[in-house]
C-alpha cells in the first residue's frame, strides 16, 4: 500500500517537476554552460557546420575568458554604476511608496475594498503596456503632460522627457516604481493584517501616539516583509529589460543602458551568446551577494539567540 501510494504521489508531482526543470532549470544550466564558451552566430571563421544550406558556427570551451572580457569592457562598468542607481532609487521608491500606501489602506474609511482593488491594476498590467501607456502621458510631441502643461502655461516648450540621460533613467524608475509599488503595498498590507491588535491596545494604554505605535510595533512586526520586499525589487531591478525596450531602447546613447539591457543587446542584436550571458551572470552573482547583505541588516540582528 505505501508502494502504492508513493508510485501515486510521483505520478501527480513528477510531470509538475519534469516541467520546471525543462523549463527553469535547464534553461539556468545551459545558459551557464554557454557564458564559458565562445559562442557568435556571427563569427564567419573557425569551425562550423552546414545546417539547410546555411553556416553555423561551432563553440568552444574559453573558461573565464568572457567574464574577463566582461569586467575590462569601459561600457559594462558604465551600465553597471548605472544599473545600481536605477536598482537603489527603484528599491527606495517602492519600499517607501508601497509602505506609505499600505498604511492609508491599513485604516477603515469609506471606499476602502474599491481602493485594494483599484491598486493591483498597474501592477497586473504587461510591461509593455505599461511601457507604451507612458509613452501617451510623456511623449515630446504627442504626450499628453505636455499638452497640458503648455495649455495651462506652466511650460514654454515641450519637456524631452526621454531624451536627457539623467531624466530618461529617472523617468524610467518612476515608471517602474508605478508599475511594482501596488505588490509592495500588497506584501505590507498583509503583514499589517497579521500584527495583532492587543499589541496596538497595550501600546495605547502606556500612551504611545500613532508615530509611537508605527515605530515599536508596525515596523518591527514587518521586518519579515520588509526583507522580502527588498530581495524581491532588488531582483527585479537589476532584471527589468522590457520598459527599457519599449520607452528607451538603452538610449539616448548609453545613458539608459543597464546591466541586463547590455547583456541582451549583446545576446541578440550581436549574437554573441557567450559574452551576453557571462554579463548577465555577474547579475546573478550581485543579487545573491545583496541577499545575504539584506539577510544580515534586516533579519540577522534581530533573529533570537539559542
Amino acid at each position: 500500500m505505501k508502494l502504492r501510494e508513493g508510485t501515486l504521489a510521483w505520478l501527480f508531482v513528477g510531470p509538475p517537476l519534469l516541467c520546471i526543470g525543462l523549463v527553469v532549470f535547464f534553461p539556468l544550466v545551459y545558459s551557464l554552460w554557454l557564458s564559458f564558451t565562445d559562442v557568435n552566430l556571427l563569427r564567419t571563421t573557425g569551425p562550423a557546420i552546414e545546417v539547410g544550406g546555411m553556416r553555423v558556427p561551432l563553440y568552444r570551451w574559453i573558461g573565464l575568458r568572457n567574464y574577463a572580457q566582461a569586467l575590462a569592457d569601459p561600457i559594462y562598468w558604465d551600465s553597471l554604476w548605472r544599473t545600481l542607481y536605477f536598482v537603489a532609487a527603484f528599491v527606495a521608491e517602492a519600499t517607501v511608496v508601497g509602505l506609505g500606501m499600505a498604511l492609508v489602506l491599513n485604516e477603515r474609511f469609506a471606499g476602502r475594498p474599491l481602493l485594494r482593488s483599484l491598486l493591483l491594476v498597474p501592477w497586473s498590467l504587461s510591461r509593455i503596456v505599461v511601457g507604451l501607456l507612458w509613452i501617451g502621458i510623456l511623449d515630446f510631441e504627442f504626450g499628453a503632460l505636455n499638452g497640458v502643461l503648455l495649455r495651462i502655461g506652466l511650460v514654454e516648450g515641450a519637456i524631452a522627457f526621454f531624451k536627457e540621460g539623467w531624466s530618461a533613467l529617472n523617468v524610467l524608475v518612476s515608471v517602474y516604481m508605478w508599475n511594482q509599488a501596488p505588490f509592495a503595498t500588497l506584501l505590507f498590507l498583509a503583514g499589517m493584517q497579521s500584527i495583532s491588535e492587543d499589541l496596538y491596545a497595550a501600546a495605547e494604554v502606556d500612551g504611545a501616539g500613532y508615530w509611537r505605535r508605527l515605530w515599536y510595533v508596525t515596523l518591527p512586526a514587518l521586518r519579515p516583509i520588509v526583507f522580502l520586499v527588498l530581495v524581491l525589487a532588488t531582483v527585479n531591478g537589476f532584471l527589468m529589460l522590457d520598459l527599457i525596450y519599449v520607452l528607451t531602447m538603452g538610449g539616448p546613447g548609453y545613458d539608459t543602458t543597464t546591466v541586463s539591457w547590455h547583456g541582451f543587446k549583446t545576446s541578440f542584436t550581436f549574437f554573441k551568446f557567450g559574452p551576453g550571458t557571462a554579463v548577465l551572470y555577474t547579475l546573478t552573482a550581485l543579487c545573491l551577494l545583496l541577499t545575504v547583505v539584506y539577510h544580515k541588516l534586516v533579519l540577522a540582528r534581530f533573529e533570537p539567540e539559542g
